[in-house]
């Protein structure tokens, strides 16, 4: 059994209400929710009030408190990253967008498209993410799981049930579909 699966079977076991599984469940995942977050907030640690550890509790808070039903470790991940998501866009509107452009920091989404990561670069990134989804929802999960989620073409292709291909070439459009929103 290799990383992958036993990891899966943990989160299973503790989804199906293995109390055993959870401590050696907490030592596997968290440094990858911690790394996650840290792509999402920043070298910096984020702000005062959403650092990488903060934005670690929430969105797993929040996956707990859900019906999620994850079937693999890409799956799982690929979840938290939707409640990553959500939990950076529900911080910026509750801060409004007062200080645009204050600590920004820019952040690559690849193939040189930048999004500024300030509350209004988290906002302008979720309504074109919205958007597209109501075009192409395929692409838009792409993106979110390969930007919120940190999570490679490969996981992408297994939490999405497609091809790594498909993946790709998913995601050459979606960069280029986010780079003409945000620049218009």
């Amino acid at each position: 059994m290799d990383a992958t699966d036993a990891l899966t079977a943990l989160l299973q076991a503790w989804r199906s209400g293995d109390a055993d599984a959870r401590a050696p469940l907490n030592q596997q995942i968290y440094a990858t929710l911690k790394r996650m977050a840290r792509q999402r907030v920043g070298p910096g640690g984020g702000s005062a009030t959403l650092n990488p550890t903060a934005l670690v509790h929430e969105a797993v808070a929040r996956l707990l408190g859900s019906d999620a039903d994850w079937r693999t470790s890409a799956h799982f991940f690929a979840l938290a990253a939707l409640q990553m998501r959500a939990v950076l866009v529900d911080h910026a509107r509750r801060r409004g967008t007062a200080k645009r452009g204050g600590a920004a920091v820019a952040v690559t989404l690849g193939e040189d498209l930048a999004v500024t990561e300030d509350d209004e670069g988290v906002l302008a990134l979720h309504e074109a993410l919205e958007r597209l989804e109501s075009e192409d929802p395929r692409t838009a999960r792409a993106l979110e799981l390969t930007y919120f989620g940190g999570l490679t073409a490969t996981q992408v292709a297994e939490a999405c049930g497609v091809s790594v291909a498909t993946v790709e070439r998913d995601l050459r459009f979606g960069r280029a579909w986010l780079r003409r929103e945000l620049e218009a």
